[in-house]
């Protein structure tokens, strides 16, 4: 598989073995609806739950390249990454739309990296290369609508791939 869509695989499998799911889809109005993705690939579908993530990739650069004789020769690939969380006002919850996107960015940050307190629990395994580190970069919100809030949280994952010559 290609790094980064060996990349793509592997952020998919770390959501997937954290509480996030579970933690975004308490919000739902209907927790248990599995027609629909927490965590989206690029966009989200017309009529996503609220609240939810855009996953975006936003660059990547290979930063090092090395070979040695009898080895694979290798490069270090630096991949950018914007996790998009989207939320509403919820009917019956007393935060505001700001506050529940805050409250799911610290849960993300949690999990990937950024929390102040908390040290990352994801596991990020590549079938063909290494993960090496991940850097918090950023994280901002934005209002996008009177009851809607986008909270972004940047990353950067850097890997240790094979590449053939």
């Amino acid at each position: 598989m290609i790094a980064i869509a060996d990349f793509c695989k592997a952020m998919n499998t770390a959501w997937d073995a954290s509480t996030l799911d579970a933690t975004f889809k308490a919000l739902w109005s209907d927790p248990t609806d599995t027609e629909y993705p927490v965590l989206n690939d690029e966009e989200a579908l017309g009529d996503q739950p609220w609240p939810y993530v855009v996953l975006d990739q936003m660059s990547q650069s290979t930063s090092s390249r090395m070979s040695a004789e009898g080895l694979a020769n290798r490069e270090i690939r630096d991949v950018l990454v914007r996790i998009n969380i989207h939320a509403k006002a919820i009917d019956g919850d007393s935060r505001t739309a700001k506050g529940i996107a805050a409250y799911l960015a610290e849960e993300v940050m949690k999990v990937f990296g950024g929390h102040p307190t908390i040290s990352p629990t994801a596991e990020i395994t590549l079938d063909n290369g290494n993960f090496l580190i991940t850097q918090f970069q950023n994280d901002f919100g934005i209002r996008t609508g009177p009851d809607e809030y986008q909270w972004v949280v940047t990353y950067l994952f850097r890997l240790d791939v094979p590449v053939a010559v």
